[in-house]
């Protein structure tokens, strides 16, 4: 068992607990926005995502924007900060982007992007170091869910995996109807090509 990822759970579950809700800071929101845009995030296996390269930016005072990007992948992700009374910040996030190979689970991977994205926000927020292990979901279990993140269960990948099937379906159907009209028209053209007309006079085929 490992005991110093218990008790690192146990310890954020804490100081969530303490702030009335594990998305809620005690600073204001320019503080916490100004910390969020100046943590810089290193290209890693175990970082927050992963080996992608990532910008971080913001409107200036109340939304920070995290854009990665790799070779098959990319990823982009938004946290909106709000004042929680005088002197605290409530922060909501989510993240979507995909990845070639994500198929139907790519809200799973979003998913698990958001989870890691509170876990960086909550350490950068608190002063500790960022933790893979509880990037996995301990810090996320803190924070309610957004409505604007998709939907991350196994039904909504069966659900996005018939829909995908569908769709390519339809694309096959909407190309061999395109192709067939495509083949009918140079039809009539090539016909239209070995037919010689002049008004008043009967059409002729050369061929003939």
């Amino acid at each position: 068992m490992n005991c110093k990822a218990l008790g690192a759970t146990a310890l954020s579950l804490l100081l969530a607990g303490c702030n009335l809700g594990g998305n809620v800071y005690p600073m204001k929101v320019q503080d916490a926005y100004d910390k969020l845009v100046a943590a810089h995030i290193e290209p890693g296996g175990r970082g927050v995502f992963g080996r992608l390269d990532t910008s971080v930016s913001g409107d200036g005072s109340s939304t920070v924007y995290w854009n990665s990007s790799g070779t098959f992948a990319s990823v982009k992700c938004e946290a909106n900060l709000a004042p929680e009374g005088e002197d605290k910040t409530k922060i909501t996030a989510y993240c979507g982007g995909s990845s070639m190979s994500d198929g139907a689970a790519s809200g799973m991977v979003q998913a698990m992007h958001r989870k890691a994205l509170i876990e960086h926000i909550d350490a950068t927020l608190r002063g500790r170091p960022y933790d893979p292990q509880l990037a996995m979901g301990s810090t996320a279990g803190g924070w309610p869910d957004d409505p604007r993140q998709a939907d991350a269960s196994i039904g909504g990948a069966a659900t996005e995996a018939l829909k995908m099937d569908r769709d390519m379906h339809k694309m096959q159907q909407d190309y061999e109807t395109q192709s067939a009209a495509d083949e009918e028209r140079e039809r009539q053209e090539r016909v239209n090509a070995g037919v010689n007309f002049k008004p008043g006079e009967p059409m002729v085929n050369p061929g003939h």
